[in-house]
This record gives structure tokens, sequence and C-alpha cells, in this order.
């Protein structure tokens, strides 16, 4: 009698670990989704169309600058379960468990380019029987319901063989003890009968794992929660603007003494991947392209946050006298990440204004801040002073000794600090000091011609 050929049953695969996992995208979540499933003893391929990401990888360099300490590459590469290929790799394409862990925006916006590629490619190279999907990109209810079953080729409710998972990423990349594994994890399916698969990968790789009714509800949950936070900034922002007579991060210090309050501060923008993005996939999620958002709050929040950085870059040139210097172009301290950068979007509306801006980001080199913002290159420290006024937009590790810097020139620029943290430091010096949101950050006086 010659012995079965047909695959091993998928739950049993990923019960002893055994089954390739094929993880779609090589940034942050990607990489280190697939160096997790790796240490947990999956073989592991990770696809990117980057091939000097993928070459890095290969070589045992963590390609994201800022990440290399909270990447663990070198431990999962060590047992040869883990390698980089581009998307043409056949035997990847055609694995049987998918992460796909690509952008799905670009310039701030929700774009399904490369989602429908890989879906389309993974759709394309199922030669029957099961096949496990886990979308941890962030995505749209509409992309659920339309966009992923079109591409794949596939009905989710009906076909018996696809397992298809929301399993929306959680990060704090400020946190080094808030990561892939302690964060809870969020997953929903399709089918119910997809659940026992999507719970035992992502048991291996996370501590906490919440099962929701369906993917549906699973998808949803991460543009809700940063939604929140998105609305509470917002808000902290306007509070700042509606009383520029007072200080309001000390009126926030104070309302943040109640046990059920958080407490935020104003800033010149809200950056990053997610929270700024989360109210377009929650709006996008309801009803239909051009019907009115039954979502009124979020919709007013996105038009007033829109104008935002135009207001920014008026109250800084209120106060300047020469030419303005920003510290960091990067969102987050100590990381490249320039997607939805409040300091981009500041530098954009002062140059329009006539500006003359300067920017320095040690994540970043010269030539990269001049094509990404139109701003020329400062020169750290060198340039701090020439300055009239100079902006403490991320607070890198770089520029801990800024008040020390500034307070060794002759004639200092004026600082205005975009989260506080310098104050102290600077208080009783001749620097002048304007922390944002209050009074000297943002003076009354009538707007600019």
């Amino acid at each position: 009698m010659q012995p079965s050929t047909s695959p091993r049953p998928l739950l049993a695969a990923l019960q002893d670990r055994t089954e390739p996992v094929t993880v779609w995208g090589a940034g942050f979540i990607g990489l280190s989704a697939a160096c997790a499933l790796a240490q947990a003893g999956f073989p592991c391929t990770v696809l990117d169309t980057d091939e000097h990401r993928v070459g890095e990888i290969n070589a045992g360099v963590v390609p994201l600058p800022g990440f290399e300490d909270v990447i663990p590459l070198a431990a999962a590469r060590s047992g040869g379960r883990l390698r980089a290929a581009s998307p043409d790799d056949t035997a990847a394409v055609a694995a049987r468990v998918h992460l796909v862990c690509v952008n799905t925006d670009r310039a701030g916006r929700p774009v399904t380019g490369p989602l429908t590629t890989v879906l389309t490619a993974v759709g394309r190279a199922r030669a029957g029987g099961e096949t496990l999907v886990a979308l941890e990109s962030t995505v749209s209810l509409r992309w659920l319901d339309d966009l992923v079953p079109a591409a794949l080729g596939a009905a989710p409710a009906t076909d018996a063989s696809l397992h298809l998972v929301a399993a929306p990423r959680r990060d704090w990349m400020l946190s080094p003890d808030m990561n892939l594994r302690t964060l809870p994890r969020v997953v929903g399916t399709a089918r119910p009968e997809s659940l026992p698969l999507a719970r035992e990968l992502y048991g291996a790789i996370s501590e906490v794992v919440h099962p929701a009714p369906d993917w549906r509800h699973a998808g949803l949950t991460k543009p809700v929660e940063n939604l929140y936070r998105y609305l509470d900034l917002v808000l902290t922002n306007q509070l700042a603007e509606a009383y520029p007579g007072l200080d309001v991060p000390e009126v926030l210090r104070l309302a943040g003494t109640k046990w059920n309050v958080p407490t935020f501060h104003p800033s010149i923008g809200i950056g990053g991947y997610c929270i700024p993005l989360s109210p377009r996939f929650a709006v996008d999620g309801t009803g239909h392209p051009g019907e009115e958002t039954p979502l009124p709050l979020v919709a007013a929040a996105m038009a007033w946050d829109g104008d935002h950085p135009a207001r920014v870059a008026e109250s800084i040139l209120r106060i300047t006298d020469g030419p303005i210097g920003i510290l960091g172009l990067s969102y987050a301290p100590n990381a490249r990440i320039v997607e939805g950068s409040p300091a981009a979007r500041v530098t954009e509306h002062l140059l329009a204004r006539g500006a003359d801006v300067l920017l320095h980001d040690p994540y970043f080199t010269p030539e990269e801040i001049t094509a990404l913002t139109g701003a020329r290159p400062l020169r750290w420290p060198d340039d701090l002073s020439g300055l009239g006024t100079l902006v403490a937009a991320t607070p890198h590790d770089l520029y801990a000794d800024l008040p020390a810097r500034l307070s060794a020139l002759q004639d200092p620029p004026a600082l205005v600090d975009n989260l506080g943290g310098y104050g102290a430091a600077l208080r009783g010096t001749a620097v002048p000091y304007a922390e944002w949101g209050t009074p000297a950050a943002r003076p009354s006086a009538a707007p600019r011609p």
C-alpha cells in the first residue's frame, strides 16, 4: 500500500509548530512578527519588495534604524528558521499560512493597493487544501466585506478550506515592556471553525489572546482603540487654542490628578502610523463612499486637526526672529519613522509663508531631510547659534544636552518645547523658553498678513 500524500491538517501542524509561515512586509510589524514566530519554532519567511532590506535581514542586520535592540533578529536566525525573500519566492507565496503586515496607508490616507497585491498573489497560488490568511494591517470593514473576497477569489463565509483572520497589531514603541508578546491580542475569524487555528497561531507568540465574535469585530477594534486617543489629543490641542492666555499643560496636569482622567499634553501635531489614520479607517468602514458619515464627531475632529499645522506655523512665526530650527523629523523618539510626522507638516506651512527653516534628525541624512520636507539641513549642534527660534519637536536621546548647549550660547535662540521636557533644566537661564500650550508659545498677537 502506498503511503498517504495528503497534507497534514493545518491545526495539527500549527500545534507542533512545523508549519511554514509567510509574513508579507518587513517593516517593524512584519519583521518583529516573523522573529517571534521563528523563535516560537515556526519556519518563517518574510517577504518584502525592498531588495536592500531583504539582503540586510539575510545578513543578520536589522534594517530599521532605532529598532536594532527591539527586534531579536539574531536570536530568530540562530536556528535557521528565519529568512527573507522577495515576493516572487514561489515556495513562500504557496505557503498555507500567511501574515499580512503591509502598509495600508500612504501620505496619511488609507490605500488598498499593497493589500490587494498580496491577497491576489496568495489567491492565485492556492493549490487546494487549507489556507490561513491573517490580516495584521489596519483595515476598513468595507475591505473585509468587498476587497478581501475579490482579491482572494473566494467566499470567506462558505469556503471551508480558507481560514481568514483579523488580528490587528498593537505596539507601544516607547516602552520595551509593551510588545508583541506582552500586549493582549484580539483575533477574530470569518468562520467560527477557523478560530482554533487562529488561537493556536497567536497563542504561540502572545501571552493573552482575546477571541472576537468574528473578524469584523476584531478588524474594527484597532481603529476604535486608536480613535479614543485621537479624539482626546485633538481636544487637548483645541483647549490650547481656546485658552491662549492660560498655561493649558498645567491645567491638564491638574485635571490628571483625578483618578480616572488621563494626562495629555498639547503638541504641534498628532503623528505616527496609527493614531492619525484611525478616524479615516473608522469613517471608511461605515456606510458607502460619498455618504454623510454617521460619525460626525470624528469628521469634525479630522477637519479641525487638518488645519492644526497651519495654526502652529502661524504661532511660531509670531515669536520668531531669524531662521527657524526644528529638531526631530521622526514622530517618535529614537526611531526612524517619518509617517505622519508633525514636524514635516509644520515645516510645509512655515516654508509656504516664506520662513527660513532648518531641520535636523539623527535618523535621516541631510539629503533625506531636504527631500522629505524642503527644509535646509541643520548641522547639529553647530547651527544652533545662528537661529532665531528653535522648535524641539522630538526628544531624541541625542538632544538630551540641549539645555546645556543653549545655555552656553551668548545669544541663544528662543526654544519652543513641543512636549515640555526641557523646561525644568532651562528654568532660571537666559534662554527664552516657551512650552507648547502656554501663553509664551502662543502669543495673542494679530495674525501675520
